[in-house]
């Protein structure tokens, strides 16, 4: 018995020569515990247990389900790693750990395992979506949606397909994955845009979306957060998306320190104005005879303009601190509101990347994909022609489709993205936003935010206005008819 145990000391204390990288915080004759890691994010623990007859009898291995093994993975390692103890008649330890380490290092989707699958599962089911129109029910005509994963490279291929619309997208995974290195120029998941017969605008508009939203998640954002914060549509500063936000905006501050504060402001005031009236006041000598002694005026006035000057001294200091206070409270919010204090690695406070290929694979497959069969919230018609053709005419710039009439009325329904997310014709939101009543909220019922684009005024009160002057220009050509 001894000396089968002395055996299998040497044995890995041999396996861990030659991997010195596998931590062994456990080892006895009967199992051991081992953990490799890449990255903190690819750490896989596995327990190796030496039953009663090794080494004929192989050694088990257990995968512990954590974190970054989902159940899918640890079915996978367990079902290799026993096959290679079984395979093996000697040095199992070393052979065992050789395949995992081997997998490990090459397979770079490791961290995103679960995500991945999730991914899969999600493309595939986007095909099975009831049909929206003629063309889409039937399948064999139209090509289906597609993901292909190279492990090795850690380079996902996605190729999405909506009746006649396609676009083919390219995702490298980091190494370092959910957090990033310079192996990808600084970004967790690279985003690349290799073939579509989307418009380049819309294009670039979801492609600068897809890898911003991958940007703030990376830096600890939150799903929802870095969807909304990477919206492409910025907002003017006089812009209020409503008015809850706006009694949040203007809130007041009321605790201990503003209610101290206000009274020692009061204090303040009230010594100030007790001194201005002492030093405007005129001082009679004692006696009955009303002498005015000008040289203890003088005096008594320099001093209360001293005590005046030295009060305001102290005042504007401790407004200036209240000042800084207030600014570092101000640009805390700021950063809480965006977002990157949701989570927080537990020692040190930094703050932790969050998985974001799921959330990335879910955002080109709703919104861009699904563009194709998204309607206006306005007329209730699909935003884009069912020919990708058409809608590169609409796009189409050249001096040639600037005369055509039929490419005018073709560019009316050319497709706008607003503040909300959702997709209008261009004529539909010119007639939202430029006729009463103005800032009206979005038309589609799950939406509720008030509509705004950057080529039209944000401001409600320009907009009442530029109505208001049209409607004048309208009533003076009617009198004008009239009168001719």
């Amino acid at each position: 018995m001894t000396s089968h145990h002395n055996s299998i000391q040497e044995e890995v204390a041999e396996a861990q020569s030659m991997f010195p990288a596998v931590n062994v915080p456990t080892s006895t004759p009967s199992f051991l515990i081992a953990t490799y890691q890449r990255t903190p994010y690819t750490r896989i623990k596995m327990t190796m247990t030496f039953p009663d007859g090794y080494p004929t009898h192989p050694l088990i291995v257990n995968i512990d389900q954590d974190a970054v093994v989902p159940p899918g993975l640890k079915k996978k390692l367990e079902k290799e790693l026993n096959i290679v103890a079984t395979e093996q008649p000697t040095q199992q330890v070393r052979a065992v750990w050789e395949r995992l380490v081997s997998f490990v290092d090459t397979n770079l989707f490791v961290p995103c395992w679960k995500e991945l699958r999730q991914c899969v599962e999600m493309v595939q089911k986007s095909d099975t979506t009831p049909a929206t129109t003629k063309l889409t029910a039937n399948k064999s005509k139209q090509k289906q949606s597609t993901i292909t994963l190279y492990e090795s490279k850690g380079k996902i291929k996605l190729s999405l397909h909506n009746e006649e619309y396609y676009i083919n997208v390219n995702i490298t995974i980091d190494p370092a994955y959910p957090d990033f290195s310079a192996a990808t120029g600084g970004k967790s998941c690279l985003v690349e845009l290799k073939s579509t017969n989307f418009p380049k605008p819309i294009t670039d508009m979801m492609m600068t979306q897809a890898q911003d939203i991958v940007r703030r998640m990376q830096e600890g954002l939150s799903a929802d957060k870095a969807m909304n914060l990477s919206n492409p549509v910025k907002v003017p500063k006089n812009f209020h998306l409503n008015i809850d936000e706006m009694k949040e905006k203007y809130k007041a501050r009321l605790t201990k320190d503003t209610i101290s504060d206000i009274k020692h402001d009061t204090e303040a005031l009230k010594k100030v104005t007790d001194l201005r009236n002492k030093e405007a006041s005129s001082v009679k000598a004692p006696g009955d005879n009303g002498y005015v002694d000008y040289k203890a005026l003088a005096k008594e006035r320099k001093d209360a303009r001293r005590a005046i000057q030295k009060l305001s001294d102290e005042e504007k200091a401790a407004d200036q601190q209240l000042e800084e206070k207030e600014l570092a409270w101000k640009l805390e919010e700021q950063k809480r509101n965006a977002g990157y204090y949701d989570v927080y690695i537990p020692t040190g406070g930094t703050i932790t990347p969050q998985p974001s290929l799921y959330v990335l694979v879910t955002f080109l497959v709703q919104k861009v994909k699904g563009l194709v069969v998204e309607t206006c919230p306005c007329c209730n018609k699909r935003v884009l022609p069912i020919c990708p053709d058409e809608l590169k005419s609409i796009y189409d710039t050249s001096s040639s489709s600037k005369t055509d009439k039929s490419a005018k009325e073709m560019r009316k329904m050319k497709p706008y993205r607003t503040y909300c997310g959702h997709w209008y014709h261009k004529s539909c939101l010119n007639t939202l936003l430029t006729e009463p009543p103005f800032g009206i909220e979005c038309p589609d019922a799950n939406c509720g935010r008030r509509v705004f684009h950057p080529e039209w005024p944000g401001d409600v009160k320009q907009l009442e206005r530029e109505w208001a002057a049209k409607q004048a220009r309208l009533r003076e050509i009617e009198d004008a008819m009239c009168f001719l």
